[in-house]
C-alpha cells in the first residue's frame, strides 16, 4: 500500500486480513524448524511486537471516532430497526478494554525486549558464566520460604480460631447481611 491514491474501505479490509495471516506466518517461522537461532533476532521481534501492539491502539482508537462521528451526524442504522446508539456504545466500550489491553501488551512485549537485550548467544566452546554468589543466594531464599508450618504458627489451630458462634449473641452490624430486594417479575 505504497501507492498515494485514495484508500478505500476495501484497501482497509484487505489490510487487516494480511495482519493475521503475517502473525500466523511469523507464528510458523518462530516455531520453525529452523526456528530462532539468535537472542538478537528475538529481540527484535519483540520489539516489534511492541510497536505492533501500540499501532493497534491508535487503530482501535480511530475505528472509535470513525463510529462516533456517524452516528453523531445521524448516519447509522440498525439492521433490526433498533436505536444504534446502544451498540454504537458496546462497541465504544469494547473498543476501550481493546485500547487497555494493547497498550498493555506492548508495554509486556517491550519489557520483554528490554530485559532480553544484553543476552547473547554463546561463542563456540565458551562457558556460561553464572553469578554462583546469586544462584547459592536464590536457593537460601528457596528453602527459607519451605520451611515448616509450625514455625509461623506454635499455638494449636483450637488456641488461635474463635469456638463456634453462641446463638444468644448478637451479630454486630457488619457481618449482618442486607435483606435481598425482591425482583419485580
Amino acid at each position: 500500500m505504497n501507492d498515494p491514491g485514495p484508500r478505500t474501505d476495501e484497501d482497509i479490509e484487505r489490510l487487516a486480513g494480511e495482519l493475521h495471516e503475517r502473525v500466523r506466518a511469523l507464528n510458523q517461522l518462530t516455531q520453525g524448524p529452523p526456528g530462532l537461532t539468535a537472542p538478537g533476532a528475538a529481540y527484535t521481534v519483540l520489539g516489534n511486537l511492541a510497536q505492533t501492539s501500540f499501532r493497534l491502539v491508535q487503530a482501535a482508537e480511530q475505528i472509535d471516532a470513525f463510529l462516533t462521528r456517524e452516528l453523531d451526524a445521524g448516519r447509522l442504522g440498525h439492521d433490526r430497526g433498533d436505536d444504534p446508539v446502544p451498540a454504537v456504545t458496546t462497541v465504544h466500550n469494547a473498543l476501550g478494554r481493546c485500547t487497555e489491553q494493547a497498550a498493555d501488551l506492548g508495554d509486556s512485549f517491550r519489557k520483554a525486549a528490554s530485559a532480553l537485550a544484553p543476552i547473547r548467544a554463546l561463542d563456540a566452546g565458551e562457558e556460561p558464566t553464572l553469578d554462583r554468589h546469586a544462584a547459592a543466594s536464590l536457593k537460601e531464599q528457596e528453602v527459607a520460604q519451605i520451611r515448616p508450618a509450625n514455625e509461623d504458627f506454635p499455638n494449636p489451630i483450637g488456641d488461635v480460631l474463635p469456638g463456634p458462634p453462641n446463638p444468644a449473641d448478637p451479630l454486630p452490624p457488619e457481618l449482618r447481611s442486607p435483606p435481598h430486594p425482591r425482583r419485580g417479575r
